[in-house]
């Protein structure tokens, strides 16, 4: 029983995506469904800094019908892996357009690495979880 479990443990590293050896460093743009009278987006930037650790800079637009201005904040990350999973975390530096509001939060993620030029899963800040993406052209690395 043990030789097979051994067998089915090798199997699966070989079929599972390498995630360690993905390299996300680099710019991309991303989005979120934030609302439906809204639009979010923007991009990021990406230096690996350890093994499984980045820092970064986020620029983030946000656009709503029933606000007076589009926001444009931008912000320093952190970021770390463990496994396939990008967990981002960001701090607002600047309101670069827009009225600095208690009601812009952070921009924070958490994303599953497809691959270098793909990741989706969540924005998760002010309490909410949204759908988000990143991406970045083939060959996009930078």
């Amino acid at each position: 029983m043990s030789r097979w479990l051994a067998a089915c443990f090798f199997l699966t590293l070989l079929v599972q995506p390498a995630m360690a050896d993905t390299n996300i460093a680099g710019q991309w743009t991303f989005t979120a469904n934030i609302s439906s009278d809204c639009t979010f987006g923007g991009s990021a930037h990406l230096e690996k800094t350890g093994d499984a650790t980045f820092k970064g800079e986020l620029t983030a637009r946000q656009s709503c019908v029933e606000l007076p201005e589009d926001y444009l904040v931008r912000q320093d990350c952190n970021a770390s892996v463990l496994g396939n999973q990008l967990s981002v975390r960001c701090r607002i530096v600047e309101f670069v357009n827009g009225f600095e509001s208690p009601f812009y939060a952070p921009d924070n993620f958490t994303l599953t690495i497809q691959s270098a030029s793909r990741m989706h899963g969540a924005l998760v800040s002010a309490g909410s979880v949204m759908p988000a993406e990143w991406k970045r052209a083939e060959g996009g690395i930078s």
